[in-house]
C-alpha cells in the first residue's frame, strides 16, 4: 500500500471526488478499483451507511470525513445507502465479492452482517463504526470497530454547568436510559462535582426523543426545584427543554447541534460528535498500511471525534454582561478540563449504570 501510495503522489494524481452528500444509493458510479500511473490497481473503499444522507448529523459528517480523505490521501470512495435491515448483510457482502479492499459500515444494526462477511472474507478490512465487535472475547482480526464515549464531553459541560450555576442544582433530561445515555450523565455528573463537592445533579429521562412537550414539562419542574442549569441527551425532545431554559432564563447546554438561536441568554454547549473523523482515520490507517484489526477503538475528546464549542460562551457573555466574568471563569475551567482529559491526567469513569449522585460521589 505504501508503495501504491509513493508512486500516485509522485506522479502528481491528485483523485477528489466527493460522491456523499447528493444521497447516493448503491448505485454510486464511483467504485473505485481504477490502476495508478504504474498499472497497479489502485485501493477500492466503500462507506456503506444504514442511515441517508442530508441528516445535517452523523451520515453527512461520515460522508464529508470520506471526502476528506479522498482529498488527502488521492483514494476514492464509493458511498452507499442500505437502509432495508434485511439487506445489510447481502449489500456488504456484495461489495467483499467484488473486491473492495475497506468497507467501513455504521452503526449497530449493521454489527452482525458485519461480522457474518468479515469472518468469510478474511483478506477484506472492515471499519465498524460505533459497533461492538472485538469485544467479551471475541476477535475478528480483519475488523477495527469503535466505541464512542460521551462521557468525557459530558465531563466538560458538567464542569462549565457547576461553574455558572448559582444554586448548585443541576438537571439531566434524557431521551431513554440506555447505556450511552448512562454514561454521559454520569460524566457530566463526574465533572460537576470536579467544581462543586456539593453539587447536585437530577436526573430525568423522557422515555421519548420524540416528544419535546414532556420534556418541557420535565424541564419547568426540575426549574421550580432549583434547577438553573440543563444538559440535555434527548433527540428531538431536547427542544422542549431549550424552550422551557429560555423562558425561565436559566443554562442548558444542548444534545449534538448549536441551538443557541434558540435560548441566546442561557445556551452555553452541546456534546459536538464529528462521525467524519472515524471515517478519515480508518481510511488513513488503511493506506498507512497501520490498520488495526482486531482492536477495539475509542472515540472521545482525546481522538478528536468529541469536542466542545468554547465559543458559544463567548457569544453568552456578550449576551449578559453582568455574568462576564462568571462565564469568562466557566471557559476557563473547560479549557482547563478538555486539556487535562486529552493528556490523561483526568480519566473520566466509565459508567454505564443508572445514574445516582450517591455512586458517583464514591467514585
Amino acid at each position: 500500500m505504501k508503495k501504491w501510495m509513493s508512486m500516485l503522489l509522485a506522479a502528481g494524481m491528485a483523485l477528489s471526488l466527493l460522491t456523499a452528500c447528493g444521497g447516493n444509493t448503491g448505485d454510486s458510479s464511483t467504485a473505485g478499483g481504477t490502476s495508478d500511473a504504474s498499472g497497479e490497481e489502485a485501493p477500492k473503499i466503500v462507506l456503506i451507511s444504514n442511515q441517508k444522507s442530508g441528516d445535517l448529523g452523523p451520515v453527512d459528517a461520515m460522508f464529508e470525513g470520506a471526502a476528506r480523505a479522498e482529498a488527502d490521501f488521492g483514494v476514492t470512495v464509493k458511498t452507499m445507502e442500505v437502509t432495508d435491515a434485511a439487506s445489510y448483510e447481502e449489500e456488504i457482502r456484495a461489495m467483499a465479492k467484488e473486491g473492495y479492499d475497506l468497507i467501513l459500515t455504521t452503526f449497530s444494526p449493521m454489527t452482525e452482517a458485519t461480522k457474518a462477511v468479515a469472518a468469510d472474507y478474511p483478506d477484506v478490512k472492515f471499519a465498524a463504526i460505533f459497533q461492538n465487535i472485538n469485544v467479551d472475547g471475541e476477535t475478528y482480526a480483519n475488523v477495527w470497530d469503535t466505541e464512542y464515549r460521551g462521557e468525557e464531553c459530558t465531563y466538560v459541560t458538567g464542569a462549565i454547568a457547576a461553574t455558572l450555576s448559582e444554586s448548585g442544582v443541576l438537571g439531566y433530561i434524557s431521551g431513554d436510559e440506555a447505556s450511552g445515555v448512562c454514561e454521559a450523565a454520569s460524566g457530566f455528573m463526574q465533572g460537576a462535582l470536579s467544581v462543586n463537592p456539593d453539587v447536585d445533579v437530577k436526573f430525568m429521562s423522557v422515555n421519548s426523543y420524540e416528544d419535546p412537550a414532556k420534556a418541557k414539562e420535565i424541564a419547568n419542574a426540575m426549574i421550580a426545584e432549583g434547577v438553573d442549569a440543563i444538559q440535555t441527551d434527548a433527540g428531538n425532545s431536547q427542544i422542549g427543554v431549550i424552550e422551557a431554559a429560555n423562558e425561565a432564563g436559566i443554562y442548558v447546554s444542548g444534545d449534538v447541534s448549536d441551538n443557541s438561536a434558540l435560548c441566546p441568554n442561557g445556551f452555553y454547549a452541546y456534546m459536538g460528535i464529528d462521525f467524519g473523523e472515524n471515517v478519515y482515520q480508518a481510511i488513513k490507517y488503511f493506506v498507512e498500511d497501520s490498520f488495526p484489526g482486531g482492536e477495539h477503538g475509542y472515540m472521545n475528546i482525546a481522538s478528536g471525534t468529541y469536542y466542545v464549542d468554547l465559543t458559544l460562551l463567548d457569544a453568552l457573555a456578550e449576551a449578559l454582561p453582568e455574568k462576564a466574568e462568571t462565564i469568562a471563569a466557566a471557559r476557563e475551567v473547560g479549557e482547563k478540563a478538555i486539556e487535562a482529559i486529552q493528556n490523561g491526567e483526568i480519566e473520566v469513569v466509565h459508567d454505564i449504570e443508572p445514574p445516582s449522585m450517591d455512586r458517583v460521589r464514591n467514585y
